[in-house]
């Protein structure tokens, strides 16, 4: 034992003040919160100044503090944290009546200086229909941040966001806006102009941008793009861009030679207005929302790995979604989420089948397929109750390999469907697993379990899985 040792065990002091520095940072960066890092300078004078050199700083309300009092705490918290580098700076009020911009200004300033990995504010406002009457918009700037390799704001949705002219975030890759306000022309020169290693970008649906602003990105390191916001315009030339996801933009160019992900989340797709520019063929995964399934959008690409359609049909929309999925890129899996539906559950999805003869993997969620189609059913005129529509015979389907069924009631629609699907004409397809999602509310029994496989043929492997949180799913057999 060192001689340093052996006087501070004369002096009585314990073992963990003993620890150097380092790992006295690691100890107190476990606790997650500033507050509690700070109390801790109670222990001994040897700890007093301890947590002001800790690398990660997280700031946050659990509402016991007043919101005036809170933002005085993060100030002086601010203030005497002195470490030369900041890996993480997360600082998150719960919603609040009002909180001026002119107060987080500079905590952003001091974050530019030092942070060199993570910062995350999070100051939401909660919001009412007349708040916009009541106050003006207040503008903050946001200072170009050199080291910093994440950023998320979450504002007050009445703050203007200002970029710092000639600023740089040189080291930025992930960047995440979820509320404010922003022109279209400063998020343009944001991503084209001032962050060269941005590979993320998330704009969320609470961002603002007037409504005659467009957006133009020109970036060669963003590989992912999350689109929320309503815009009129959005273009984006991005050579490496892998990933894109947009909604309710009303008209947009993309350029995107390596696109292998789109989620699709419109209100529609046309053709001469959402133009795919140097757009491969072929997606590793096409997904579209239930209120877009469109024939434009399906087919502009010739195959997908995975084909994702959420699926509504309205009392009177069966020939419009006849139309629109005539036609389905050939794709490897496919996924179906029956979202809402005033038809018949088995002509819907057997309309898709016929549609899909190369799929290898059938996976379908189903919502409430029956109650709507009980208590809203749609007129013996429509088209979904022809004898042709509702049987499968003249279906082939000769790679089907398995078939997933989600939210699984039993119900007399969805035991009408396994039936069919038993005897189409699909050589290789052995078995069927069966998800039970509402036990224990509605248990599952083994009568129910029999009842369908009395539905199925003798050769296929049905599986029946339960679980109340859709998360851990045990075998019911």
């Amino acid at each position: 034992m060192d001689e340093g040792r052996r006087r501070r065990r004369r002096r009585g002091e314990d073992r963990l003040s003993g620890l150097p520095d380092e790992l006295l940072h690691v100890i107190l960066v476990g606790l997650r919160s500033v507050r509690a890092a700070a109390r801790t300078s109670l222990l001994s004078r040897r700890w007093r100044h301890i947590w002001t050199q800790i690398p990660q700083l997280v700031l946050f309300n659990r509402d016991e503090t007043s919101p005036v009092l809170f933002l005085d705490y993060v100030d002086s918290a601010l203030a005497a944290h002195s470490a030369p580098a900041i890996e993480l700076l997360s600082i998150l009020l719960p919603d609040t009546n009002s909180v001026p911009a002119c107060r987080v200004a500079p905590w952003l300033r001091g974050a530019s200086q030092r942070v060199v990995g993570t910062i995350n504010v999070y100051v939401p406002r909660k919001m009412s229909r007349h708040d916009h009457d009541l106050r003006e918009e207040e503008e903050l700037e946001i200072p170009s941040c050199g080291g910093a390799t994440r950023i998320l704001l979450n504002l007050d949705q009445r703050w203007r966001l200002r970029f710092q002219l000639g600023g740089l975030f040189a080291a930025l890759s992930h960047l995440t806006i979820l509320s404010a306000r922003v022109e279209g022309s400063d998020l343009s020169c944001l991503v084209s102009t001032m962050c060269p290693c941005l590979e993320s970008l998330l704009i969320g649906v609470s961002v603002t941008l007037p409504t005659v602003s467009g957006v133009s990105m020109r970036t060669d390191s963003l590989q992912s793009l999350v689109f929320y916001a309503n815009t009129r315009r959005l273009e984006v030339i991005a050579p490496r861009l892998q990933q894109l996801t947009l909604c309710d933009v009303e008209s947009h160019m993309i350029s995107a030679p390596k696109l292998a992900k789109l989620h699709w989340n419109g209100n529609g797709h046309d053709p001469r207005q959402h133009e795919f520019a140097d757009v491969p063929c072929h997606l590793q995964l096409l997904k579209i929302n239930r209120k877009s399934v469109v024939a434009s959008l399906l087919q502009r690409f010739d195959s997908v790995d995975e084909l994702k359609l959420g699926i509504t049909v309205p009392r009177e929309g069966y020939r419009s979604f006849l139309n629109e999925t005539d036609r389905l890129p050939k794709c490897e899996t496919l996924s179906v989420s029956v979202l809402l539906n005033h038809h018949g559950l088995v002509p819907v999805l057997l309309h898709l089948l016929r549609r899909c003869c190369t799929t290898r993997k059938l996976s379908i969620g189903l919502y409430n397929s029956d109650g709507y189609h009980t208590m809203y059913s749609c007129p013996s005129s429509c088209p979904c109750h022809l004898a042709k529509n509702c049987k499968i015979p003249d279906i082939t389907l000769r790679s089907l390999e398995e078939v997933e069924i989600s939210n699984f009631t039993s119900s007399p629609e969805e035991l009408k469907f396994v039936e069919q699907l038993s005897r189409c004409n699909a050589a290789v397809l052995k078995r069927i697993i069966i998800r039970y999602t509402r036990w224990p509310h509605t248990p599952l029994t083994k009568d129910v379990c029999e009842k369908v496989r009395s539905k199925c043929r003798a050769n296929l492997d049905v599986e029946f899985y339960v679980s109340s949180d859709m998360k851990n799913w045990v075998s019911f057999d």
